[in-house]
């Protein structure tokens, strides 16, 4: 399951998060974020114990820019509310796996 984040609820989803939260910074018109997508999909639906997230950077620009987003996809991975890696850029299933698993 991927939960659809915004500006206003970032804080409490993530911020004040337990556990390992992925979110994927995209944006509609980005081709790579679209390639990325189905990845994105199939690794939520086998990592159950990490939350993934996504949030818009057209819609959401507040939190892109508090977390100096300056390409994307930019999927950041936070441990207890707090960033502990940066995947950015399309990667192939595989690649995107291995890099999950090392935060599962």
């Amino acid at each position: 399951m991927i939960h659809n984040i915004t500006d206003g609820s970032f804080g409490k989803e993530i911020e004040q998060g337990k556990g390992t939260a992925l979110v994927d910074f995209w944006a509609p018109w980005c081709g790579p974020c679209r390639m990325m997508a189905p990845i994105y999909e199939k690794a939520a639906e086998k990592y159950a114990a990490i939350k993934f997230c996504k949030i818009n950077t057209d819609d959401n620009q507040a939190t892109a820019q508090k977390y100096k987003i300056t390409g994307i996809p930019c999927i950041i991975v936070f441990q207890n509310g707090k960033e502990a890696d940066r995947i950015i850029g399309y990667m192939s299933q595989a690649e995107f796996e291995q890099a999950v698993k090392k935060h599962a």
